[in-house]
């Protein structure tokens, strides 16, 4: 009970810090858009996006790191976290070096020869794609100490650190309206600047609070290297597919429809990874006690946070996907003013493919745990990726630009079956147990939901309409997602905790 009011003590903190990051996020996008227009937007969105792909890039080289250390941690004295932080460091340099080389190179041959832009911004797009790689080097360089952080679950310090970043790019982009000169290059300042201060604040914060864990002891046993470095090329497999998706997406939408389309699908992409923010604080809560206790030997406890984390991942997302799903086309319009044609039916799709997504949460944790991983990230890499040439053919005989989506969504289910088959094989993981369990409550909460669409009809397109549909629906969702998706059990802890709310409030007064 300790160990899982600590995983909800740091969902909370995480929350918090969500909730200030969405409003910051939703503020800066408006601008941003206003600022720099839909065609530098896009542009940015394309060439930048060597950021974008760098933040689930060191997702995965964050869950190499925390693995290792949540693994050491978990040995108990039996562990030196200090042997396996100094071979994740060095690991993370040799990537910083190689991103370099292979960011300074291609990436300048691909602008010059390949992308869709006037002459006259090839400059600009060189000029974004610098700035965006040193920024990144220096994100790759903080790794080790981010999976350090959240391997010892010091949440609340994490989040505060990201949370400057995020603050820093509000202040830089609200000057951005006042700037007269070329916006899409200080945009691209802006967006280094706050990914490089937060990056060298981690580093600091480790040198000074647990020195004896980060001080520079080079390992000289290859064989860690090596262990480690398989283990973070099979994720890299994983995590290169997920960005060769996502980036390669943007250029057969550049190439078939301009950066015009590249504007809406960056907006959505925002708009689905603010959503997918809910999903991720509670999986960071969670997944390093998934590997602590695997690593312990308890492998019925690790197997439970499988099973619960998957289903509470998926009622955290329908929170903030039922709103913005029934109120879609008024929120774009309050939001941006003039949304870019084909926006909504990108929002819509990204949220049905994160809404299945989600109720895997746990598989991916729970497969990294046993260090087998190979299966996994190739049977993903194949399934993801195979979406781009499809794609392209389809684009080809004229489908929609949402077409991609939809190939998304069917490459997401594919793959939970092909993870549950595998997890199935090296953990006592069973089908019919997530189905009881994960799966047959979220059904049920679904189909519960949906009049909501209906009562959507009774309220205008004004934004007091929108705020009090929110309101309204989010309460209805609580019930349902109480009565209809929790176990007796749980529903028991959540009357315990609100008596004792309760029995404290009075005894204030």
């Amino acid at each position: 009970m300790t160990e899982n009011r600590k995983i909800a003590k740091n969902s909370i903190i995480l929350y918090f810090k969500l909730i200030i990051t969405t409003i910051i996020g939703l503020i800066t996008t408006r601008i941003i858009l206003l600022e720099l227009g839909a065609e530098d937007y896009g542009l940015y969105t394309v060439v930048g996006g060597v950021v974008f792909m760098m933040g689930f890039l060191n997702t995965a080289m964050l869950t190499t790191s925390y693995r290792y250390i949540a693994i050491e941690i978990g040995k108990g004295n039996q562990g030196c976290i200090n042997k396996v932080f100094n071979t994740a460091f060095i690991i993370h340099l040799v990537m910083a070096l190689f991103l370099i080389i292979i960011g300074e190179t291609i990436g300048i041959w691909y602008i010059r020869n390949y992308l869709n832009v006037p002459l006259s911004k090839v400059p600009d797009a060189l000029f974004v794609l610098h700035l965006s790689i040193i920024a990144s080097v220096f994100s790759i360089v903080s790794v080790p100490y981010q999976g350090l952080i959240t391997a010892k679950e010091k949440f609340f310090i994490r989040a505060s650190f990201e949370l400057i970043g995020d603050l820093l790019k509000l202040g830089f982009v609200i000057l951005l309206i006042y700037y007269v000169g070329n916006k899409l290059r200080a945009f691209a300042i802006i967006m280094s600047i706050v990914i490089i201060i937060p990056s060298i604040i981690f580093i600091l914060y480790s040198w000074i609070k647990d020195y004896s864990s980060v001080r520079l002891n080079i390992n000289k046993k290859k064989s860690d290297y090596l262990e480690m470095v398989g283990f973070t090329g099979w994720i890299m497999v994983g995590t290169i597919a997920h960005m060769g998706v996502r980036q390669g997406a943007a250029i057969i939408i550049n190439l078939f429809f301009g950066t015009l389309l590249n504007a809406a699908f960056g907006i959505a992409t925002q708009v689905y990874n603010y959503i997918m923010m809910f999903v991720k604080n509670l999986n960071q809560a969670a997944v390093p006690q998934i590997m602590k206790s695997h690593a312990s030997g308890d492998s019925e406890r690790s197997l439970s946070l499988v099973y619960n984390v998957s289903r509470y991942a998926f009622f955290i997302m329908l929170f903030p996907a039922i709103p913005i799903v029934l109120s879609l086309d008024s929120i774009l319009v309050i939001w941006l003013k003039d949304v870019p044609v084909y926006t909504q039916q990108f929002v819509l799709l990204m949220i049905v493919n994160g809404l299945i997504g989600v109720t895997g949460s746990g598989f991916d944790a729970a497969i990294q745990a046993t260090g087998i991983i190979r299966k996994t990230q190739v049977w993903y890499s194949i399934t993801m990726l195979s979406t781009l040439p499809i794609a392209y053919f389809l684009f080809k005989q004229q489908f929609p630009p949402y077409t991609i989506v939809i190939l998304n969504i069917a490459a997401t289910i594919i793959n939970m079956l092909i993870q549950m088959n595998i997890l199935s094989t090296l953990t006592e993981f069973k089908v019919i147990l997530f189905l009881r369990k994960t799966i047959a409550p979220a059904l049920y909460v679904i189909v519960l939901i949906l009049p909501l669409y209906y009562l959507r009809t009774f309220f205008g397109q004004l934004f007091l309409d929108i705020v009090i549909f929110s309101i309204i629906s989010l309460i209805l969702t609580a019930i349902i997602i109480y009565f209809a998706g929790l176990s007796l059990e749980e529903k028991k802890i959540i009357s315990l905790q609100l008596v004792k709310l309760k029995n404290k409030l009075i005894e204030k007064q």
